[in-house]
């Protein structure tokens, strides 16, 4: 019988982007799957039980603050664990994460927050007031306790802590997978016009990691540096997602630096990256 997603055929039925990080949490659960490489502060490595975890605490206290299935939660942070945290979270609970650029102009993110109609927000130090101010309409806004690694230079005290919203693990949100949900949303550039916000699907995600793990040819035993923004579908699915799908390791940092990027890869044997012209060309030099 051919599986079907509603009246879709879908290769995906019964499955999504859940299930796959479940999966590698029992298949893979030892395994190194995100290791943390910050500027300053200190590093960290989670393994797929830990990763996944964590995943679900945060899940259950999104749900425990009111968030349902299709709520969007605005996502605006810079590369740190606590974003791929909050994402997964998301499709855990069944919400939709609106992944946000990092350095979005306060109308910006005003827009995308009334674009997507997201309910609540997860941000850093550095973004609290700009988030804040341009997002009324927010039940609450958590924050990370660092600013990609660095301790904030001021401390807003408006926001709950990102570390308060993580809860019992076993009050997570077990869904029936569906891989036709909304999982996602990301802005395009708007260079032509106001951004367009491009709505991802469960099925769209698990797409993107096992086409881009076979296109990479990724294997459990590869570790994958990533310094690309998690909030642009090059580093979450050619990379991040695309690692997950193979049961390998993802490294993990702020952004790019010529200077820092082969003592990173070396210590960590990474091998493979994602790289554009501008990355090229700086490490070439």
């Amino acid at each position: 019988m051919i599986p079907t997603a509603g009246n879709a055929i879908s290769p995906y039925a019964g499955f999504d982007i859940a299930q796959l990080l479940r999966l590698r949490a029992t298949t893979r659960a030892e395994h190194p799957f995100l290791i943390w490489e910050p500027f300053e502060g200190e590093g960290e490595r989670l393994t797929y039980a830990a990763f996944e975890h964590r995943v679900r605490r945060c899940a259950a206290g999104m749900s425990a603050r009111g968030i349902k299935p299709g709520d969007p939660v605005l996502i605006h942070l810079e590369n740190a664990p606590e974003m791929l945290i909050a994402w997964f979270a998301c499709a855990y609970a069944g919400a939709i994460a609106v992944t946000t650029n990092a350095r979005a102009s306060a109308e910006e993110l005003d827009y995308f927050a009334w674009h997507s109609g997201a309910v609540a927000a997860i941000t850093q130090p550095r973004f609290a007031e700009i988030v804040d101010a341009s997002s009324r309409d927010l039940h609450w806004i958590a924050l990370i306790e660092h600013d990609s690694g660095a301790a904030p230079l001021n401390a807003p005290a408006a926001a709950e802590s990102f570390s308060a919203l993580l809860a019992d693990a076993e009050a997570a949100p077990n869904l029936r997978p569906d891989p036709a949900r909304p999982i996602g949303v990301q802005y395009t550039s708007g260079t032509t016009s106001r951004p367009k916000g491009v709505l991802w699907t469960h099925a769209n995600a698990l797409w993107g990691a096992q086409v881009n793990a076979i296109h990479e040819d990724l294997r459990a035993d590869d570790v994958h540096l990533i310094f690309l923004p998690l909030f642009h579908t090059n580093a979450l699915a050619y990379s991040l997602l695309a690692t997950l799908w193979a049961g390998g390791t993802a490294v993990l940092m702020p952004r790019f630096s010529a200077s820092r990027f082969w003592n990173v890869a070396l210590k960590h044997r990474c091998t493979w990256a994602s790289l554009v012209p501008f990355c090229v060309k700086a490490l070439m030099n």
